[in-house]
C-alpha cells in the first residue's frame, strides 16, 4: 500500500453504522426550527421533498463511488466531470457542510450535558467531545466504526421505545390544527423556511463515498451501506417528527434546544422516567453525529491536500496508524472557536448551504459521465437515470432558495466563503496540483481498460 493511502477495514454493516450515525443526531436536535412557519403538514411536505432529493442523490453517488473508489468522494466526482476548479469547489462545500455541522451538533451535545450537570458549561462539554473523538478517530477508523455501532444501536433503541410509550398519547389537533388553524401558517413560504431544517434529518448521509478508499470491496459493498442509510434514515424522520410534535404541539416544539426529552416531558411530566432516559441517553445519538462528522471533513480535508488543492501538511499521516491527524485535530480547534460566537438555527443554514453546493454538483457529474465516458466500468448504475439526478438538482437549487428566505445574512455569509475560497484557488490552489495523488492520477488516465484493473483491485 502506498504511503499516502487509507487502509481498507470497512464492510456493508459498518458502511451503514457510519452513514446513520453520523445524521442520527438530526431525530434530537435541529429540524424543529422552521415549525412556527411550516406546521406539521409544512414540515411533512419538506421532510419529503427532501427524502426524494437524498434518496435519488444516493442512487448518483452510488454509481459515481464504484467509478472513483478513493477518499475525495464529492471532489473527485465533479473534479473528473467538470475540471479541477469545480471539482475544488465542490471540496470546499463538502467541509463547510460538515465543519458547521460540527460545531452545530457539539453544541447540542452541550447542551444536553449542562441539563444533567449544570456546573458544566456548553464549551467545556464541547472540548471535551472535540478532544476525546478526535484521539479515537486518530487511532483508527476500525475502531471509530465499532464504537460508533455501540452509539448507534443505542440511539436507535431508545428512538423505538419512544415511539412504543408515545404513539398510543398523540394528540391528533396538534398535528391538524397548526397555529391559528392553518394547516400550513405561512403557505408555499413555511413549506421552504421548513427545507433547510428538514434536511437536518438526512444531511450527512452523502459522506459514505468518502469511504470508499477504506471500504473491503467498494463495488458491491458501497450502494449497500449508502442505500440501508438512507431508508432507515427516512423511517426514523417520519416517525420521530410525527411523535413529537403529536405530544407536544408545535408552538413548544420549535424553539426547543432539546425537542425530544421537552415533548415526552410535556405528554408526561418532567420527572417522567422516559423523559429524563431521553435527556441522558439520547445524548448518545449527539455523539454519535458528531464522531461521524469528524470523519467526514477529515476525509475531504485529506483528499485536497494530498491533491494539494489545500496546503500539503494537512494530509500528514499517522505513521502506524496511517489515519489523517493534522485534518482531524485542526479543524476541531477552530470549531471551539465558532462555538463561541453563533447560534445553531443559524450555523445549520451555513451548513445546509455549503452541502447543496456539493448535491448539485455531484448530481450533474453523474449527468455529464454518462455522456463524456459512456464506457466508464460502472458496477452500480442509478435507477431512473436520468429522471433521478435532474429531480434531485431541482429539488437542491428550491433548497437553496429556501435558505436564502430563511435567513437573507447567512445566505449572503454562505456566498462570501465560496468567493473566498474562489479567489484562493486562482491565486494558489490550481498552480500547485499534485498530478500524482490518486484522484488525480485516475483522472488523467483515459484508458478504460486501467480503470476496470484499478476498480478491480479494490
Amino acid at each position: 500500500m502506498d504511503n499516502n493511502e487509507l487502509n481498507k477495514t470497512l464492510r456493508p454493516f459498518q458502511l451503514w453504522v457510519i452513514g446513520v450515525g453520523i445524521v442520527i443526531s438530526g431525530n434530537f436536535l435541529g429540524w424543529n426550527f422552521g415549525l412556527l412557519e411550516s406546521g406539521y403538514v409544512g414540515m411533512l411536505i419538506a421532510i419529503c421533498l427532501m427524502a426524494i432529493m437524498y434518496l435519488f442523490m444516493c442512487f448518483g453517488i452510488s454509481e459515481l463511488s464504484t467509478i472513483m473508489p478513493y477518499a475525495g468522494g464529492p471532489y473527485s466526482f465533479a473534479r473528473r466531470a467538470m475540471g479541477p476548479y469545480i471539482g475544488f469547489i465542490t471540496g470546499i462545500g463538502v467541509i463547510l457542510e460538515y465543519f458547521i455541522a460540527g460545531t452545530v451538533v457539539s453544541i447540542g451535545v452541550g447542551a444536553y450535558i449542562s441539563f444533567l450537570f449544570p456546573t458544566i458549561s456548553t464549551l467545556l462539554a464541547a472540548a471535551i467531545m472535540y478532544v476525546f473523538f478526535s484521539i479515537i478517530h486518530i487511532i483508527g477508523v476500525k475502531e471509530y466504526a465499532r464504537l460508533e455501532g455501540v452509539l448507534v444501536i443505542i440511539s436507535l433503541t431508545l428512538l423505538v421505545l419512544m415511539y412504543f410509550v408515545g404513539f398510543p398519547h398523540i394528540d391528533t389537533a396538534k398535528l391538524i390544527g397548526g397555529i391559528n388553524g392553518s394547516l400550513i401558517p405561512s403557505g408555499f413560504k413555511g413549506v421552504l423556511i421548513a427545507i433547510p431544517y428538514a434536511m437536518w434529518l438526512f444531511l450527512g448521509i452523502e459522506m459514505l463515498p468518502m469511504m470508499a478508499e477504506e471500504t473491503r470491496n467498494v463495488k458491491k459493498d458501497m450502494s449497500k451501506g449508502i442505500l440501508t442509510g438512507m431508508v432507515t434514515l427516512l423511517i426514523l424522520a417520519i416517525l420521530t417528527t410525527l411523535l413529537a410534535i403529536g405530544l407536544a404541539g408545535i408552538e413548544q416544539m420549535s424553539n426547543a434546544k432539546d425537542p425530544l426529552p421537552m415533548a415526552v416531558a410535556t405528554a408526561f411530566g418532567d420527572t417522567y422516567w422516559l423523559a429524563q432516559m431521553l435527556a441522558s441517553i439520547g445524548l448518545i445519538g449527539l455523539i454519535a453525529s458528531f464522531s461521524g462528522i469528524i470523519l467526514a471533513y477529515s476525509r475531504q480535508i485529506f483528499s485536497l491536500s494530498r491533491s494539494r488543492y489545500l496546503p500539503g501538511f494537512l494530509s500528514k499521516l499517522h505513521n502506524k496508524r496511517k489515519t489523517p491527524y493534522v485534518a482531524i485535530a485542526l479543524p476541531s480547534i477552530l470549531g471551539l472557536l465558532i462555538i463561541m460566537f453563533f447560534n445553531p438555527n443559524d450555523l445549520i443554514l451555513v451548513a445546509t448551504f455549503g452541502a447543496l453546493v456539493s448535491y448539485i454538483t455531484m448530481n450533474l457529474s453523474v449527468i455529464i459521465l454518462r455522456k463524456k465516458e459512456p464506457d466508464l466500468v460502472r458496477y452500480y448504475k442509478t435507477p431512473l437515470y436520468p429522471i433521478a439526478p435532474i429531480v434531485s438538482i431541482i429539488l437542491a437549487v428550491i433548497a437553496l432558495i429556501a435558505n436564502f428566505l430563511t435567513n437573507l445574512s447567512f445566505f449572503w455569509i454562505s456566498l462570501g466563503v465560496f468567493a473566498i475560497a474562489t479567489i484562493y484557488y486562482f491565486a494558489w490552489g490550481k498552480n500547485n496540483i499534485n498530478s500524482h495523488a490518486p484522484e488525480e492520477q485516475f483522472i488523467q488516465n483515459l484508458s478504460h481498460q486501467d480503470i476496470q484493473n484499478e476498480n478491480m483491485t479494490v
